[in-house]
């Protein structure tokens, strides 16, 4: 376990807490407070030899009720695609998806980061839950809109849906080139969405992934009070989150987490 050198723990947004974990401390947003959840930080080891994540894992799985077998990641790749899960994918490998879903309570959903967006989302009403991950590109792609698509049922479900986003490299610390933002226009997004995106600070062009992936939940028909966001930018922090931006290839990882089992 990763010692901390900060003991007091960064205040998130409105709407999120810290609470005690068996690794230390464990974020959770008040909004999801009936659904096993939360976000990790880097006192929790994911990565590293098989008895380390092995540990880590069954901390996780601890968490959610449900047995490690039962805590399903995705093999991450920057996109949008989604596998729906059940409880046959216990033990199997990782499905390729930055999405995954389901309704089965004896499992837990997990999207793991290092400064791209962990968002979590549940209806309250079906017990249905997601997990979606969103770095740029898949912000590009709207993952975010995908991820909420996965819970319309054409009797209003969208409008109880909640969806908060965990740690994430923030507007502050987001510093990107000129083509990022070209990229956004190829993709046919409408130059106000992108003015509100991308900001210019002493000649410096920043984007603001909090805003953006709110503004595509918003879009899908996610009520703005069903929307959470933690305001915990990774790179500001390193004594509580791993990013990639600040640390490199080496940086660990954070696990954002969500069961549909009631608490």
């Amino acid at each position: 376990m990763t010692m901390m050198r900060a003991t007091t723990a960064p205040m998130p947004g409105e709407g999120f807490e810290w609470l005690a974990a068996p690794w230390g401390h464990r974020l959770v947003a008040k909004a999801l407070q009936d659904f096993r959840h939360g976000w990790t930080t880097r006192q929790l080891q994911l990565h590293g030899g098989p008895d380390v994540e092995r540990a880590g894992w069954a901390h996780v799985a601890q968490m959610t009720g449900v047995q490690p077998a039962s805590v399903l990641q995705m093999h991450q790749v920057h996109g949008v695609g989604v596998h729906r899960a059940s409880a046959a994918d216990a033990g199997t490998l990782p499905r390729e998806a930055d999405v995954i879903t389901t309704a089965d309570r004896e499992i837990a959903l997990v999207v793991q980061v290092a400064d791209c967006v962990p968002l979590l989302l549940a209806d309250p009403a079906t017990r249905r839950i997601a997990a979606a991950h969103a770095g740029w590109r898949g912000t590009a792609a709207n993952a975010a809109a995908v991820a909420a698509a996965e819970f319309e049922n054409g009797r209003g479900a969208l409008m109880t849906l909640v969806a908060a986003i965990g740690p994430s490299i923030g507007p502050c610390c987001y510093r990107v080139g000129p083509e990022l933002r070209t990229s956004f226009e190829a993709g046919g997004w409408s130059p106000s969405l992108l003015d509100r995106w991308f900001t210019t600070r002493a000649g410096d062009l920043y984007f603001d992934l909090w805003r953006a992936n709110t503004d595509q939940l918003l879009t899908a028909g996610v009520a703005a009070r069903n929307i959470s966001i933690c305001r915990l930018c990774t790179a500001c922090h390193p004594d509580w989150f791993c990013s990639y931006r600040r640390d490199g290839p080496g940086a660990g990882r954070m696990a954002g987490y969500i069961c549909s089992a009631k608490c």
